[in-house]
């Protein structure tokens, strides 16, 4: 487990917004939910929740990043009855009870009567992203509520449906049900329609679907209409997600996991080999087999990476932490020095001055530091990391 921890989480891309001038932030009303309902009623304002455990990671990054931000701070003081709860003490296990929070952060707008309006999981990185979730609670029939009420009423209508997969992906909840009934009432011959596509591209998640099926034997077709490498990425996608579900069934055997890769294989997508070979890098993460990961990096990463200098720098990082062993770390140095060829950024100089310096060669980690500053100084990003280790490899 331990293994299977730290593996998923080096693999995890942290993307970090830098906020100048920012003073504000959110105030978070510290009262219980009957009082912030009765604040809401007789302000006619709705109440924000952000639901959030202390172990919660990406719940303290929206807090320290996004809640802080001057204008995302205004207009949430402004229009709303803010609060926050930590969903394992006092009421809040009592709230993820009755709106079935399940993941966080959970963002939560209900009205005064204690009813839900809106709901949203998972950290928005954008400044945009918080006022249009914010507009989407304010305007009648737009929140997750009033949607699902639309849909269990009957309304099909493939614009109101497209929202509604929408809400219920940004709530985490599965659409494979409205996704599956809207194609239902498709004719085949109106499947590369624009409408249809966007269907496909945004919420097809299941690889076993008729509509799958015929985007595999047209991917030409849709590929003239819509780009290779949208159609690519979407293939990639939904094989990537059935890759994924079968890792975390525990009780999912080695043979079914081979039927699965063999149905990729003779699919005819072009990139069966790369989505088998994500998914399998995958699977050992999930299962904590540390150096089978390592194994499979080391044979597959350059023959389907060797001009991505993000998946390069990534794994080589990765490398960094989790192995001593110098056969493992000698590659590693390899793909950052060609992520540098490939972009000679201030991260890609110094994964591989870290990489130089467990590897005793501190004249090439030294050296290497140091265009990793330089580089950081015209990125214009903190400089401070970069210094640090300059200082620590000279010792």
């Amino acid at each position: 487990m331990k293994k299977t921890l730290a593996i998923a989480t080096l693999l995890f891309l942290f993307i970090q917004l830098a906020g100048f001038g920012q003073n504000r932030s959110i105030t978070f009303i510290d009262k219980p939910v009957a009082e912030l309902l009765k604040m809401a009623k007789a302000q006619n304002k709705l109440v924000f929740v952000d639901g959030f455990t202390t172990w919660c990671g990406p719940c303290k990054w929206m807090a320290a990043n996004m809640f802080t931000n001057d204008t995302i701070a205004d207009y949430y003081n402004k229009t709303f009855i803010c609060a926050h709860f930590d969903m394992e003490k006092g009421e809040g296990p009592e709230i993820a009870k009755t709106f079935q929070v399940m993941a966080y952060p959970t963002l939560l707008f209900i009205n005064g009567d204690g009813e839900l309006v809106h709901k949203r999981v998972g950290v928005a990185q954008k400044v945009r992203d918080y006022l249009d979730m914010g507009a989407v609670a304010l305007t009648p029939g737009e929140g997750f509520t009033a949607c699902l009420k639309q849909y269990q009423a009957g309304n099909r209508d493939q614009k109101f449906i497209m929202k509604f997969c929408e809400r219920l992906k940004e709530a985490y909840m599965p659409f494979d049900d409205p996704v599956q009934q809207y194609f239902a009432t498709q004719k085949e011959s109106s499947l590369t329609s624009r409408g249809n596509w966007d269907m496909i591209y945004n919420y097809l998640s299941d690889m076993n679907s008729s509509v799958f099926e015929y985007l595999l034997h047209h991917q030409k077709e849709y590929m003239k209409l819509y780009t290779k490498d949208s159609v690519n990425a979407k293939i990639y996608s939904v094989f990537f997600q059935a890759i994924t579900a079968g890792s975390k069934n525990k009780a999912a055997s080695d043979s079914n996991f081979k039927e699965l890769t063999q149905k990729i294989k003779n699919s005819g997508f072009e990139q069966a080999g790369m989505v088998i070979f994500d998914g399998t890098l995958n699977l050992h993460v999930m299962r904590g087999e540390l150096d089978k990961f390592l194994d499979l990096a080391v044979s597959g990463l350059d023959t389907y990476y060797s001009g991505d200098y993000v998946k390069l720098n990534k794994m080589a990082f990765t490398f960094s932490q989790l192995t001593k062993e110098k056969k493992y770390l000698e590659k590693a140095a390899e793909w950052a020095k060609k992520a540098i060829v490939l972009k000679n950024s201030a991260e890609n100089n110094d994964t591989y001055a870290n990489l130089m310096f467990k590897l005793g060669n501190k004249g090439e980690a030294v050296k290497y530091e140091q265009k990793a500053l330089d580089a950081a100084i015209q990125e214009k990003i903190s400089t401070k990391p970069f210094e640090t280790s300059l200082k620590i490899f000279k010792q």
